[in-house]
């Protein structure tokens, strides 16, 4: 060791090295809880993460894609460059270090390895462990990968995360496709079974991964829901992406049908009636208005919590898209589903006329569409308490 560097000194000149090397954040962990043989005997632990990028995590509300494999193989490869790089950088201090790199470490059969890097990033003060099992950051959420070096390093410790910040937080446990996660919080001495089922998450992250990379797990629902991750990508300027539209099929139907007949019901009770035509609409009506061949539909829906709590669909005929239905589950109303739901379905449509029409008394959603560049143009009573305002976008 370099007599002349006070270890604080050491720590420093570490640390710029890494973040000049591609770091993220740099931690330092006292690991002298836990027990020898996880830590290999080494007292300290170095936590290294790294950024991934959060316009491809914004994407994964629409499912794995290519994109996001090839940056979670990336990450990967590069955190084992810099634990070695960080192992070189210790035993040129003068101290012993060893890189917890892919090559070094093996998981069980349950995905367990001796020391998990996200206990070194806790002791380091870096997070703490979500819901999900994975490292919750402050700045980043989710959208990190880590890794770790075991060093007998005589630089000061990071304050370590011994709690979680999750609170009453469930919107990955909600949202979680293979119900894994069991709405539990962490806590420095939790055991990973106390919060989260491993082989109900590897089931799903197969399933979500197949198209892209058969036999991969990799899903990142739990990333991109998680409220510290929307935060991030929010402060780098994407607009948020989640939950995500997604084309309805058949099978979705029979769940259209009854998010429709609760959501028109508001609309019903506004004009003081037991009923409207899309609360009384029948599996048989709505399966002809959606999948005719004669007048072929796009019918949009919007999953969370792991149901349909958004639809719209529209058809086209001389040049109009003609636009309709669309509902927001009445508990999921005010967060701007609606006009995601609108802006979505314009897309299909480019640059044609759209037509829609509305209530002359949902003043609510007569605004938003005049927001969003629709106009009055006609009304029409459609009985003795309904008129209907006819609206166009051109």
């Amino acid at each position: 060791m370099d007599q002349q560097n006070t270890p604080r000194e050491l720590k420093a000149v570490f640390v710029k090295e890494m973040l000049t090397a591609g770091a993220w954040k740099v931690g330092v962990a006292d690991l002298s809880v836990i027990p020898e043989e996880q830590r290999k005997a080494f007292p300290v632990g170095i936590s290294i993460i790294v950024k991934l990028d959060l316009s491809v995590i914004n994407s994964l509300g629409h499912g794995v894609t290519q994109q996001y494999f090839d940056m979670y193989e990336k990450a990967n490869e590069q955190l084992d460059i810099l634990a070695e790089k960080a192992v070189s950088i210790l035993e040129r201090q003068g101290f012993r270090a060893y890189a917890q790199t892919r090559r070094n470490v093996r998981s069980d059969s349950q995905s367990r390895t001796l020391l998990p890097h996200k206990t070194v990033a806790t002791r380091a003060g870096i997070g703490w462990i979500g819901k999900s099992a994975i490292l919750v950051t402050p700045d980043l959420g989710d959208a990190v990968r880590l890794t770790s070096v075991l060093t007998d390093a005589t630089f000061e410790p990071d304050e370590p995360v011994t709690v979680s910040k999750c609170g009453t937080c469930e919107e990955c446990t909600r949202n979680c496709p293979g119900g894994a996660i069991s709405g539990n919080l962490w806590a420095s001495e939790s055991q990973r079974d106390d919060f989260y089922r491993m082989e109900a998450c590897r089931v799903a992250c197969l399933k979500r991964a197949w198209n892209v990379k058969p036999g991969m797990c990799l899903c990142g629902v739990c990333i991109i829901s998680c409220p510290y991750t929307r935060k991030a990508i929010e402060r780098e300027g994407h607009t948020y992406d989640f939950p995500a539209i997604e084309i309805a099929l058949k099978q979705d139907l029979p769940e259209i049908l009854q998010l429709q007949k609760k959501s028109f019901m508001q609309v019903a009770t506004l004009y003081g009636l037991d009923s409207i035509p899309p609360t009384r609409q029948t599996p048989e009506e709505i399966l002809e208005e959606c999948f005719s061949p004669d007048r072929p539909s796009i019918v949009l829906k919007l999953v969370l919590d792991g149901k349909i709590v958004g639809s719209v669909r529209a058809y086209e005929q001389d040049g109009t898209a003609y636009i309709n239905k669309l509902m927001v589950d009445p508990d999921y109303q005010r967060r701007g589903f609606a006009k995601k739901l609108m802006k979505a379905i314009e897309s299909c449509y480019g640059g044609r006329r759209k037509e829609l029409f509305t209530g002359s008394r949902i003043e609510r959603n007569i605004r938003m569409y005049e927001s969003l560049g629709y106009r009055k143009y006609s009304e029409k009573e459609f009985d003795t308490v309904t008129t209907l305002v006819y609206m166009e976008k051109v």
